[in-house]
This record gives C-alpha cells, sequence and structure tokens, in this order.
C-alpha cells in the first residue's frame, strides 16, 4: 500500500524513473485539469461536456434552425412566436479517449541536473493517465524505444495506467546511452502508429524532447489532427541549448571530448544550431496548429505541471496555445 506523499513534495530525480514515485503522481493528477468541454467527435459516455446536435441531457440553447438538425428538437413556441423555425441544443456528457505518446528512446536518456529527460516524460505521463481517469476518461498510450512499440489499449480502468507505467519503467530502464547502439526508430513511425489507434476525437499527448519532429513527420501531423486533438509536449534540458561557461569532458560511453569553454565559435555555433532547430519544431507546430508546452528537465515536476494544467488555469487545455 502506498502512503500519500503532498504533491508539492514529490519530486522526480535520477537517471531512472520508479514505479511507486510514479503511482504517486496519482495525487498530483487531482489538481490537473487536462481541457475544457469541446465539439464531440465521439459517441461514448462519460464526463467530458461536449457540444452536439440533438437530443442529451441538459438544454443549452435555442437558436435557427440549420439543414440535418433533428426535427424532433424543434422548438414550436420559439417559432411560432418568431415565426422562424428554431432548435434546441443540449449539452451531454461524453467521454474523451485519452492516449499518451510516450517517447522512450536514447536521446531522451540526458540530464545535466536534478532528472533525465526519460525520467520528467514518465512522471508527466503518469500524471496525465492519472488525470485523465480521475476524470472517467479512458486512458491508452503508446510507448516508443530504440526498436519496438509497447501499446496500452485505451480502457477506464487504473490497470490501464499501470499497465503504461510499468511499461515505461521497464522500458526506460534498458536505456544505457543518449545514442542508439543500432540506429532508432523515427518519430514519424510513432505518428502513423498513432493514427492506427486513435479513434476520432480523441486526445493525444506526444512526449519527447522532439528531437526528430521534422518536415518529413509533416503529413502525419495534419491526418492525425484531422481527427483528433494533438498536443505536444517538448522536453528540454538547458544544457542541450547552450553550453556551459566552464570547460568539460563529455562521453558518449565509448569516447570523450573535451570542449573548452574558451572556444567562442564553437559555443555560438552550437547554441545557433539548436535554436534552429527549435524555432523549425515550433514553425511546425503552429502550420498545424498544435498546442506546444516546453518543460524543462532540471525543473520540479509537479510545478511544471501546474503552470500548465493546474485546475486553477483559466485556459486549461489551451494554455500556451499557439496561434
Amino acid at each position: 500500500m502506498h502512503t500519500a506523499t503532498p504533491p508539492s513534495e514529490l519530486d522526480l530525480r535520477g537517471a531512472y524513473p520508479e514505479v511507486n514515485s510514479l503511482v504517486q503522481m496519482r495525487y498530483v493528477a487531482r489538481q490537473l485539469q487536462l481541457f475544457k468541454p469541446r465539439l464531440v467527435r465521439s459517441d461514448q459516455a462519460g464526463n467530458l461536456l461536449t457540444r452536439y446536435r440533438g437530443r442529451g441531457m441538459n438544454f443549452e440553447e435555442v437558436r435557427d434552425y440549420q439543414a440535418g438538425d433533428d426535427v424532433r428538437s424543434i422548438d414550436w413556441r420559439v417559432t411560432a412566436r418568431t415565426g422562424t423555425t428554431h432548435t434546441k441544443l443540449y449539452q451531454e456528457e461524453r467521454e474523451r479517449p485519452i492516449v499518451i505518446l510516450l517517447d522512450l528512446r536514447s536521446p531522451m536518456f540526458f540530464g545535466s541536473h536534478r532528472a533525465f529527460k526519460s525520467v520528467a516524460a514518465s512522471g508527466i505521463a503518469a500524471a496525465l493517465g492519472w488525470a485523465g481517469l480521475q476524470h472517467s476518461d479512458r486512458i491508452g498510450a503508446l510507448l516508443f524505444s530504440d526498436k519496438d512499440i509497447d501499446t496500452v489499449r485505451p480502457k477506464r480502468s487504473h490497470h490501464a495506467v499501470l499497465a503504461m507505467i510499468h511499461s515505461a519503467v521497464d522500458r526506460a530502464s534498458k536505456l544505457q546511452s543518449p545514442i542508439a547502439e543500432n540506429g532508432s526508430q523515427s518519430m514519424q513511425t510513432l505518428l502513423e502508429e498513432a493514427r492506427r489507434i486513435a479513434r476520432p476525437g480523441s486526445a493525444l499527448f506526444l512526449i519527447s524532447d522532439c528531437h526528430d519532429l521534422n518536415q518529413q513527420c509533416s503529413q502525419s501531423l495534419y491526418l492525425l489532427s484531422r481527427h483528433a486533438d494533438l498536443q505536444v509536449l517538448r522536453i528540454t534540458d538547458p544544457l542541450e541549448q547552450h553550453l556551459p561557461d566552464q570547460s568539460l569532458t563529455i562521453s558518449d560511453g565509448r569516447q570523450r571530448t573535451f570542449l573548452n569553454a574558451g572556444n567562442r565559435p564553437l559555443r555560438e555555433h552550437f547554441a545557433e544550431k539548436q535554436a534552429q532547430t527549435r524555432a523549425d519544431v515550433e514553425q511546425l507546430c503552429r502550420r498545424h496548429r498544435l498546442p506546444l508546452l516546453d518543460f524543462d528537465n532540471t525543473k520540479p515536476l509537479v510545478g511544471e505541471l501546474m503552470s500548465f494544467y493546474g485546475s486553477r488555469q483559466q485556459n486549461g487545455w489551451h494554455k500556451n496555445k499557439r496561434q
């Protein structure tokens, strides 16, 4: 039995995620609001308030009759009073399947402080899973390693979240270097697999460092966003954006390289290249109107989650959406 830990005290650290810490993220989830009422696209029952034409649970408004409206919803009193046909709109509770796309490839095995990107990503995935389940949504996941994809089919059950957590810990525990020994699958492969399992109306959360979210992914992003709501959560370590002021020795596990802090051209070239890569991802997300949220794996994860999804935030799902 797990002992409840106050959300403010939860702090994921280290190179590998642990099952107990990810399970404890359910206490953070109580304060998270993933999205607000949206246009309905699926037909399952749940707790998401959505707009749709026809009969429902709660009356919402009356408007002019439009082609395709259910004739049974015509408001005859308003129609008689105005001389123009009007129809009633209702609000119904619907569930939204949530599919978490978790990148656990080798480049995620990196961190300069507090936690590796793979640990932060696993923590975010767990928190989102628990938050969705708390609102009676079905939770599923695709966990993406260098060679394999683990699938957790969407279910309205804590077993689905636990299956994702155990799979994440298992996959992350096998990471040993930020460089894949024998190559790695591309982001495009993950997006194509997401299209296969995501039903229309699903909410997708892509959690990755986005190092290969590029033009080759554009078509897959377009097709996904036509029938589902996709949000991109980018995890970046500050050391990946700017080299430190002090000299240091780096290693990929096989070779060592000395970086001289006095080599200004090297530092500027590195910063410019990384800034361009980030800008390309941002432009791609803007083109497809995808929300892009930036997480820093060197900062406390709970604070980062609350800044985007805290229930007191007024913008909910739309916070930081790139227009």
